[in-house]
Formats: C-alpha cells, sequence, structure tokens
C-alpha cells in the first residue's frame, strides 16, 4: 500500500483531543502515512493561542510538530475573532487565503480530507 496524506478540518475547539488522538495513531504507522495537516477554522482556533493556558495541549502540538504535523488556522476566523498571527502557537500557520481554499489545494495534492461529521 502506498503512503497516505490526511488533513483533519474542523471548527470546534473541543474535538482537539480526538483530532490529536486520531492523528497520534497515524504517526505510529509511518509506513502507511506520509504526511498529516490539521486544518483549525471557527472556535477550534482558539486552544493554539499562545496565551492559553492547557499547557499539555502547547506540548503536545509542539510534539506534534517536531514529528512533521502541520497546523493550519483560517486566515477568515483569524480576522473575525479580531486576532493577529503573532498571537498564534509559533507551530501554527495561517491558511492565507482561508481554509476552504487550504482544503482544496491539499485535496489537489492528494490529500484525504476526514471532516466533520466523522469529527
Amino acid at each position: 500500500m502506498k503512503q497516505q496524506k490526511v488533513m483533519y478540518a474542523f471548527n470546534d475547539d473541543t474535538k482537539w483531543k480526538k483530532i490529536l488522538g486520531d492523528a497520534t495513531g497515524l504517526l505510529d504507522h509511518p509506513e502507511r502515512i506520509d504526511k498529516i495537516v490539521i486544518i483549525a477554522m471557527g472556535t477550534a482556533i482558539l486552544s493554539l493561542l499562545r496565551s492559553s493556558i492547557l499547557a499539555d495541549f502547547k506540548k503536545e502540538v509542539s510534539d506534534m510538530s517536531a514529528r512533521g504535523v502541520e497546523f493550519y488556522i483560517c486566515s477568515g476566523t483569524l480576522m473575525r475573532f479580531g486576532l493577529t498571527p503573532d498571537l498564534l502557537l509559533p507551530e501554527v500557520k495561517v491558511a492565507v487565503d482561508g481554509s476552504d481554499i487550504k482544503i482544496l489545494e491539499l485535496k489537489e495534492e492528494g490529500y484525504f480530507l476526514f471532516a466533520l461529521p466523522y469529527i
């Protein structure tokens, strides 16, 4: 079986435990998984702020990033909440053209999308 590229896209801050758990499970199969991208929008971006008091969560994001997982947030959500990129954890990138365009770009690159209602 060829290696797969997967992405998770979601908009609910309460879903992080499931997302990170599933992504960690995939990381345990490097022979089958090539890349993982996590795209947060809506309230899901709140845990990715530097000001978050969730130390264990921040460490998990850092550890996963070190293992090659990429984290993106929606630029539209960032603007809607009145936030700026400097407020984000250093591992997080902004999907400049928005999460929908980022998802389409990744699909063109062969990524499989895990999205609601799965999540």
